[in-house]
């Protein structure tokens, strides 16, 4: 004591109160504004005032055992969040999506959300989706795959975005959306982002298909995903030869392929570039096996009456291709898939009258039996009254001419 009097200095240092305490001292105060936080939602709260400082923080220690702490009771104020008021699930899956936790965190809400995908609203399942399909993990894959397929039914879904449809013609063209942000498109996108965002669930859905063993066990949904997997370089190869030996077997149908393709022409519409290059693969494909051919027909029918303009060109185009080919069976089925073009729908089909008519540069390749399938499509295009038409007209005239006299 005698050393602290006779040091004026020390002796003030030593009447100092310590840092650390004050640092203690003002921490332990914070709870005494919790109930002024509660209470005031107003940007003066002296508890809000306090937190929003934190911001401003230089340097955090230990941050990684901080942000441990503070996502678990986050998370599981979102979890009560989210089953007091269901209307809030997208942006509560948004924002655990951009959240790094452990598989064990999301058990829980894995399970909740699974349950409600089959009474979801349409404009949420894709969040939904995108959410389980991101946060899966390989012990996990397998349960959330079989669960999807059997909470996600896009035959009603198809009813559904038919509805909407049909109270969006009323609505003039500048107010309609983008066809690309359907639902059903926003949907399968997701579930293409899920598929390229880790391989093992790619791969496992595709184990999950290859196991179906009868056709009634195929779903529509299985063959969106095939759509999916062969949209992915990847995946092409697989994914057409399993689409192949499926058909081959009976268990893909072209009936199913009919109701897929449309009843879901708003969600494939950045599909039908796949689709074209599919039917063209399995078209030529007919000749080894002839089995083929009804869903290789179907592909097309259906592509065609639901698709846009562009890709109608395409695929009078792709069956021209076919026709000049040389190859048996693949010439005789692109002529019966135009021909009934032609007489379900001659009006669309006389639009690309200019590409059918170079059918007749391959006139001399044609057996009797096609000659005659190709004059009954100019017969039905001719009976249409245009300028295109008596062109097409006229140049029968001559080829009969030609032949007979």
């Amino acid at each position: 004591m005698q050393t602290y009097t006779e040091d004026p200095a020390a002796l003030r240092k030593c009447l100092l109160p310590s840092t650390t305490a004050n640092h203690v001292s003002r921490t332990s105060r914070l709870p005494e504004f919790y109930d002024e936080l509660e209470n005031d939602n107003s940007s003066s709260c002296t508890a809000r005032l306090i937190l929003n400082q934190l911001r401003w923080l230089d340097y955090i220690a230990q941050p990684e055992a901080l942000t441990e702490k503070l996502i678990e009771p986050i998370v599981v104020y979102l979890k009560e969040l989210m089953n007091e008021n269901s209307e809030l699930t997208v942006p509560i899956l948004d924002a655990l999506s951009n959240l790094t936790l452990h598989s064990e965190s999301l058990d829980d809400v894995k399970e909740t959300v699974l349950d409600r995908l089959e009474s979801a609203e349409l404009d949420d399942i894709a969040v939904i989706l995108k959410f389980m399909l991101q946060t899966v993990t390989p012990n996990t894959v397998d349960m959330v795959i079989l669960g999807i397929r059997q909470k996600l039914d896009f035959r009603a879904l198809g009813k559904i975005q038919q509805d909407n449809s049909q109270r969006r013609t009323k609505q003039s063209l500048s107010q309609r959306s983008n066809v690309k942000d359907t639902p059903e498109a926003l949907i399968l996108e997701s579930i293409k982002l899920g598929l390229q965002f880790h391989k093992f669930v790619c791969e496992a859905w595709f184990r999950t298909i290859m196991a179906l063993e009868t056709a009634r066990a195929h779903k529509i949904i299985d063959v969106l995903i095939l759509f999916i997997l062969y949209s992915m370089p990847s995946m092409k190869k697989k994914a057409e030869s399993a689409i192949k030996k499926k058909i081959i077997q009976g268990l893909i149908t072209a009936p199913l392929l009919e109701e897929t393709i449309m009843c879901h022409a708003s969600g494939l519409a950045s599909y039908w570039n796949v689709i074209l290059s599919l039917s063209e693969g399995l078209l030529r494909s007919c000749q080894q096996n002839g089995t083929i051919s009804p869903c290789a027909s179907t592909l097309y029918i259906s592509s065609f009456k639901v698709c846009d303009s562009y890709y109608r060109q395409e695929i009078i185009g792709s069956l021209v291709t076919h026709i000049g080919s040389g190859v048996e069976a693949e010439m005789s089925i692109a002529l019966n898939v135009l021909l009934h073009l032609a007489k379900s729908d001659v009006s669309s089909v006389t639009v690309y009258s200019v590409f059918i008519k170079g059918i007749l540069d391959y006139l001399d390749n044609l057996s009797l039996y096609q000659i005659r399938i190709l004059f009954d499509i100019f017969s039905l295009i001719a009976l249409t009254v245009s300028c295109m038409m008596m062109i097409i007209t006229s140049v029968i005239i001559v080829i009969l001419e030609q032949q007979y006299c």
